[in-house]
């Protein structure tokens, strides 16, 4: 068998273990081929646009833009697989020279000798990247001319070069290490008569395995937190569990429960238009079209494994990786709602903890900004993962820490669904990018809880409860993020302006003191800024600030999603009990109330309140426009006079005890 044979072959076996899916990191796309073709390659960053760096020559220090990102995907060569996919589609040998003239190119900058390391301004990420976009793209250039045995023992000697210096150089953690056993992996099944093949093998098996283990939560999410790094490694994990059923003699431990897991997390994170929800490192459209690529990836999956393709509950907590998300339905006009008591993830998370989102009517209402820019000379960095620019309370703008979130529940039962979180550690002046690089400063002392209570109404009630040390602490802001478009402010009101679908917000318990302000695309301090096509967009943030009046604290926000342009005649009152219970009242236009009482934090019984006798922390009720009630609920309680059968929120589906 020639050389051409047997990669061309080994190229075969992975695309059959694989499912005949391509790898999350390959792009099939033909412009990005014409366009390589033309000597520009893609950079994609917050938008898209192709630089032109030539075909011959290249300066792989990527000197066109001073930004890392830049530099890292002109060295992992996302133009091979499209032009490969191109030339294997059209037969046309200016996509086989395009490749050509991009590899020689880049060997010819980084010479294979003994002893050979990435060049500065490259990584072992990059390295893994590149030679599995190689690998996986070679055997659809190899019918060209082009490709000839010189050439190809020039490209073996450069993966044989770069895959040992990547076996002596893994990451101990992280995605990097899941990229590079996923390189090791893929060359040592692609090249198999390669002296090292053996080894990349063996040791890609090894890691996979170990991160498995190591990397994968009890609930399914990878230890990042993050939708966009676990959507990556779903791909991986989903990939190795099929290679390990076609080649059991690999000794791949991945579990078919597992996988199942990691797609449901997939599902879970993405808006009801099937983009991603944004959460931490990642970003999503916020409007547009249904994308059904993340549900199509779970059916295939589910299909292959044997198992129902049914769609899982509308209400999705995942207890380790603190995350709850929220919907209605399954389809493109459902609301959706996440709730991110984050548990730390590491650098690609945010400081965002009790925040929250909120998409219906086809738009984002509520965003959560993701990822401005990875570069940390850019002041927009620290920003975008700041508490202040997330839906969550905060101390004199400060930031949150990288401490835990505690008592984290999701609840939920008919029409009703709850989730609570307590964050407890502090607030801090200090700048975050991928950690603290200069200290967290000396911060101040503030402990957060916050109630999320969906009504069948379609009602939001989001109670915020801070406890801090006034000696220290004295101001606090509630921001509430919203998408691009005017907001207009009425008194206790702040009213969304977007053609179709949109938000009212009415704050129905404001301290003393305390004022409601708008922020959109401010500079000093930043304020009010979302990622957008190709940089950074304006976009309002509602801020309720002030002294704090008390060293305990409470803010009531009811949340409505509306269609059209007319909000809701909807008003609200708060009333303070003895002994600390508060009751929410909402009027409706057709003169029907729904009534929320509880307790502070949820920590005891509302006891006596008005006709009510209870053990519950909780009570809802809604009451017809004749002053009946037609139906309640019922939180952490066992009685609830004068009525004998309530409704109680359970947990059960979420494998925890409520």
């Amino acid at each position: 068998m020639t050389l051409h044979d047997t990669i061309i072959s080994q190229g075969q076996t992975l695309v059959v273990a694989f499912g005949g899916e391509q790898n999350a990191l390959v792009s099939t796309r033909r412009d990005v081929a014409d366009h390589a073709v033309d000597g520009e390659i893609l950079f994609e960053f917050l938008g898209e646009r192709f630089v032109p760096v030539g075909r011959k020559e290249i300066d792989w220090q990527a000197p066109q833009h001073a930004h890392q990102e830049w530099v890292a995907q002109l060295n992992r060569f996302f133009q091979w697989p499209p032009l490969a996919l191109a030339y294997a589609e059209t037969g046309e040998e200016r996509y086989a020279e395009a490749a050509r003239d991009y590899l020689v190119a880049w060997m010819a900058a980084h010479p294979t000798q003994v002893g050979w390391a990435p060049a500065p301004y490259d990584n072992t990420l990059n390295l893994a990247i590149r030679v599995q976009q190689w690998a996986l793209a070679l055997p659809r250039l190899l019918a060209s001319p082009t490709f000839d045995d010189v050439l190809l023992v020039e490209l073996l000697a450069s993966i044989d070069a770069q895959c040992g210096y990547l076996c002596d150089h893994l990451t101990p953690a992280s995605n990097w290490r899941i990229a590079q056993a996923d390189a090791l992996l893929t060359c040592g099944v692609a090249f198999p008569d390669q002296a090292g093949a053996a080894r990349w093998r063996a040791l890609g098996v090894c890691i996979l395995n170990d991160a498995y283990h190591r990397q994968i939560l009890p609930d399914g999410v990878h230890t990042e937190r993050n939708p966009a790094y676990h959507w990556w490694m779903t791909d991986v994990f989903e990939r190795y569990w099929q290679l390990g059923r076609a080649i059991p003699a690999l000794g791949l431990c991945l579990q078919t429960e597992v996988i199942s897991r990691m797609h449901d997390y997939c599902l879970a994170t993405t808006r009801p238009n099937g983009a991603s929800c944004a959460l931490h490192d990642d970003v999503g459209r916020r409007t547009g079209p249904y994308d059904d690529r993340v549900a199509a990836a779970r059916a295939r999956f589910r299909r292959s494994a044997g198992l129902p393709e049914t769609m899982p509950s509308t209400a999705q907590f995942f207890p380790e990786a603190g995350q709850v998300f929220i919907r209605d339905g399954w389809t493109p006009d459902a609301t959706y709602v996440t709730f991110d008591a984050s548990t730390w993830g590491g650098g690609h998370c945010h400081l965002g903890r009790n925040a929250v989102q909120l998409h219906a009517g086809g738009r984002t209402l509520l965003p959560d900004p993701g990822y401005l820019t990875y570069d940390a000379r850019d002041p927009m960095m620290p920003y975008g993962k700041s508490t202040r620019a997330h839906n969550t309370l905060t101390i004199n703008g400060w930031n949150q820490s990288e401490a835990n979130p505690e008592g984290t529940r999701c609840l939920a039962c008919a029409g009703y669904h709850l989730a609570a979180s307590r964050y407890i550690g502090g607030y801090w002046p200090g700048r975050y990018e991928w950690h603290y690089p200069d200290g967290h400063g000396a911060g101040v002392f503030g402990l957060h809880h916050r109630l999320l209570l969906w009504l069948p109404s379609g009602v939001i009630v989001v109670v915020d409860h801070l406890t801090t040390e006034m000696a220290t602490a004295p101001a606090v802001e509630v921001n509430w993020q919203l998408a691009e478009g005017a907001v207009a402010v009425d008194g206790n009101r702040a009213i969304t302006q977007h053609p179709d679908a949109n938000l009212l917000l009415l704050f129905a318990a404001l301290p003393p003191g305390v004022e409601i302000s708008v922020h959109a695309g401010e500079r000093d301090p930043l304020r009010g800024w979302l990622p957008g096509d190709g940089g950074y967009v304006p976009a309002p943030q509602v801020c309720v600030s002030g002294v704090l009046p008390a060293p305990d604290t409470r803010f009531t926000t009811v949340l409505l999603p509306f269609a059209g342009i007319q909000p809701p005649d909807l008003t609200a009152t708060v009333t303070t009990l003895t002994g600390g219970a508060e009751v929410l009242r909402l009027l409706w236009t057709d003169d029907s109330v729904d009534e929320v009482v509880h307790t502070p934090c949820l920590l005891r019984a509302i006891d006596r309140y008005a006709d009510l006798d209870t053990d519950a922390a909780l009570v809802h009720r809604h009451f017809t426009p004749q002053g009946s009630m037609n139906h309640g609920l019922v939180v952490d309680g066992s009685y609830c006079a004068p009525y004998v059968t309530v409704r109680r929120m359970r947990s059960e589906a979420f494998g925890i005890r409520g």
